[in-house]
């Protein structure tokens, strides 16, 4: 999938290992989101106005990260505004 319209596709960097000892029963599959999560850049539109790579690690406002599946294959996306920063390695 090739994003369009200041969108950037990625792959969510989500803790595997979050659980929670509380005595509330959820459901198995449920998952506490924190408000902000990393994600990893795999593609961008080309009108994006804020300087990001591929491969580069960013930080997100997780609320707004829409899900689309398309050929059965699940898509992550985020519109460029609710980029929070880089993070930057060394």
């Amino acid at each position: 999938m090739t994003p369009f319209n200041r969108y950037i596709l990625i792959d969510p960097m989500l803790d595997e290992n979050c659980s929670s000892d509380s005595s509330i029963l959820i459901p198995e599959n449920y998952r506490e989101i924190p408000p902000y999560i990393s994600a990893k850049v795999i593609d961008f539109a080309e009108d994006c106005k804020i300087n990001v790579k591929k491969e580069q690690l960013i930080v997100i406002d997780s609320s707004m990260v829409q899900e689309i599946e398309i050929n059965r294959e699940i898509n992550f996306l985020i519109l460029e505004n609710y980029v929070i920063g880089a993070i930057e390695e060394g």
